[in-house]
């Protein structure tokens, strides 16, 4: 089997230097009275999501993206 990485569709890259962020168990809600990162205040958060020259794409991290059987499996920090 031959593994490799390739380019994502949404995203052409950038010139470093790059800083990867990842925060685990949060993910993208519903922006309602059950997201807790969105009632948060966040402004740090808000203005580099907000800033069209900070590229950014969300990751999958359920399912199929992360070796489990179907997109209806949950993931976790250990899968994948």
């Amino acid at each position: 089997m031959t593994l490799s990485l390739e380019k994502h569709p949404d995203f052409g890259g950038v010139e470093g230097p790059v800083v990867v962020v990842v925060m685990d168990g949060v993910g993208i809600g519903k922006h309602d009275e059950s997201d807790a990162v969105w009632l948060a205040r966040t402004p740090h958060l808000d203005a580099l999501e907000a800033d069209p020259s900070v590229p950014s794409i969300p990751l999958a991290a359920h399912g199929r993206a992360v070796g489990l059987p179907s997109d209806d499996d949950m993931g976790n920090s250990e899968v994948g």
